[in-house]
């Protein structure tokens, strides 16, 4: 309670507020960021002079979703020397925030609110919430001061969750998250529109990139590990970008009888960018971890320089390690208990 309370009081002092994301930054980070700038410059009483609030991302190219929801907002422009506050969301560490780590560290006052187990608490004030996503802990923060938001931020807010949780399918989803969806469709925000942009506006090239991702795969463990990559030039042929990739992972968790999916993705400086999708009991955000990543117990990623090979093997020592904590188990009839079931 005290650490909520230093941290709205600082935002109400802070007249120069720099708000920092994560590189590679999904829907979440993104709109994490702007809601709150937005939040912030809704709330701020008419008679005080306007504050001046700047958004940084480490980040060139966000892909035509992404790019949808900072559109006419200027991003990685200091409007002033020295911030009196920053705050990081959905960073689990500092080194996510890439070059801007620094502009955090140089900052008197610093708040981290986030949402992934593997936080690492690194600023002054860390309010790390169990929620789906940091969009809803934003929400829940917000309404915990009674605060006013728009149209257009629970349109963020929304989007933020949907995407953190593939659709509400995944991730920490608790009866808070189901509340804020509830709030929000209750402003008769059209969510489907919504939907329909994140999870029904798909290109071709993703199609195809899909397909290569598939002729990819591979099983590990007695099947419980399905593994896929996709290269540079997976990547070339099918005139696919970065975002085109994202989702692909969730194919493999889809498939009976797996329980851990990874998708290794060649970049640019050749190094790999990996993402985990884990069944639920299944937590590949401390596999995520042990190779220099994070994120939540069944969704997570992490950045590998070096050998795939190499990279595979530590990896599926550290699957191994985590599948062994959970034996095969047969299916267990998920609609009725035995003695409910008629005779």
């Amino acid at each position: 309670m005290k650490s909520l309370q230093k941290c709205f009081l600082q935002i109400k002092k802070s007249k120069n507020i720099a708000i920092i994301t994560h590189t590679v930054p999904d829907a979440d980070a993104l709109c994490s960021a702007v809601a709150l700038k937005k939040i912030i410059r809704q709330n701020q009483s008419d008679n005080s002079q306007p504050k001046q609030i700047d958004i940084f991302v480490d980040a060139e190219d966000f892909g035509e979703k992404n790019t949808a929801i900072v559109k006419g907002i200027e991003l990685n422009t200091k409007h002033c020397e020295q911030y009196d506050l920053a705050i990081s969301v959905d960073c689990s560490s500092l080194s996510r925030m890439g070059k801007y780590s620094e502009l955090f560290q140089s900052t008197e006052n610093t708040i981290n609110i986030d949402h992934h187990v593997t936080n690492e608490n690194f600023a002054k004030n860390n309010i790390v919430l169990k929620t789906s996503s940091t969009c809803e802990g934003i929400y829940l923060l917000a309404k915990s001061q009674n605060a006013q938001m728009s149209d257009d931020v629970c349109k963020l807010i929304y989007s933020g969750i949907i995407t953190d949780t593939n659709n509400l399918t995944q991730g920490t989803i608790t009866i808070n998250t189901h509340k804020v969806i509830t709030d929000i469709i209750g402003r008769n925000i059209n969510v489907e529109i919504l939907n329909e942009f994140f999870f029904k506006n798909n290109t071709k090239n993703k199609a195809f990139l899909l397909k290569q991702a598939l002729d990819s795969l591979t099983f590990m463990s007695g099947d419980r590990i399905a593994f896929m990559k996709l290269t540079k030039q997976d990547l070339a042929e099918c005139n696919a970008t970065f975002e085109d990739t994202l989702g692909i992972v969730n194919h493999g968790i889809e498939i009976k009888g797996v329980d851990i999916s990874v998708l290794a993705i060649k970049q640019e400086d050749n190094s790999y960018y990996v993402s985990l999708r884990g069944k639920s009991n299944f937590n590949v955000a401390q596999i995520a971890k042990s190779m220099g990543g994070g994120g939540h117990e069944t969704v997570a990623a992490f950045q590998y320089a070096g050998l795939l090979a190499d990279m595979k093997d530590q990896l599926l020592k550290a699957c191994k390690e985590e599948l062994n904590n959970h034996p095969v188990e047969d299916i267990k009839n998920i609609f009725y208990n035995e003695e409910d079931e008629d005779n």
